[in-house]
């Protein structure tokens, strides 16, 4: 990459459209001199990371399920059992969906760590309260400078917990509270890409449950160039 970069002697670099893997690449780009456009790399850092980004819903208001970074198995299992099953597991410096797991017991848990994800004080893996059959809401923009240009709001037609890459989307919605469009939504999305600064696309992710559209749960939200939404936290080391 660093090699095509030079050789067109490009004036910047869009670290988008490739899932995880560009976000992973925005501050290691960065530091070797690369100018990378859009969203400021210290910027995808604190979607990425889930201390950094909880800290930011929290000024800001958004609501999340509590949630933990653990480093072992015993460590996970407890604070499993203590915020109660079902628990969403997943690497704790990531915002793609297709590493998670919605783990219902024990045994979920146990297969998960050993086969699908290797935790240790190297690797921690956050885990989060999952609740159950609310709806999720995606919400897909344009933003410069962090002010929200343009946008759009698609339903997911499963409950929350399938995977954005793999779920159904209505658009534009049909089955939601005005309430959870207009006020909620709309206003959370706007509030969180000032946060952030964002620029260029963003994509955010909301699961609400309960009368009246009253959002309960942040699942996931996403900039390329990018945000997440990550629960509230506990840590256990």
């Amino acid at each position: 990459m660093l090699d095509v970069y030079e050789q067109e002697q490009a004036s910047g670099l869009i670290v988008s459209v490739g899932g995880q893997v560009p976000n992973n690449l925005a501050l290691p780009l960065e530091a070797q001199g690369v100018n990378i456009l859009g969203t400021r790399p210290q910027n995808i850092d604190m979607a990425e990371d889930r201390n950094k980004f909880s800290s930011i819903l929290d000024k800001i208001g958004v609501d999340q399920p509590e949630w933990g970074e653990v480093s072992n198995m015993n460590k996970a299992k407890e604070f499993c059992r203590r915020v109660g099953y079902p628990c969403l597991i997943r690497p704790s410096y990531v915002l793609s969906g297709a590493a998670m797991k919605v783990c219902f017991n024990d045994g979920d848990l146990t297969k998960f760590l050993q086969l699908a994800c290797t935790v240790s004080g190297d690797n921690p893996v956050v885990i989060s309260k999952f609740i159950e059959g609310a709806k999720e809401i995606e919400v897909d923009a344009v933003a410069h400078n962090g002010k929200v240009l343009n946008y759009a709001i698609g339903e997911h037609v499963e409950n929350a917990g399938v995977h954005s890459g793999d779920a159904t989307l209505i658009l534009p919605a049909q089955k939601l509270f005005v309430e959870t469009v207009l006020t909620r939504t709309r206003t959370r999305t706007r509030t969180r890409s000032r946060s952030l600064t964002l620029t260029l696309t963003l994509t955010r992710s909301a699961a609400p449950s309960g009368s009246r559209g009253r959002s309960r749960r942040s699942s996931t939200s996403r900039a390329r160039s990018t945000c997440s939404c990550s629960p509230r936290r506990t840590t256990s080391r």
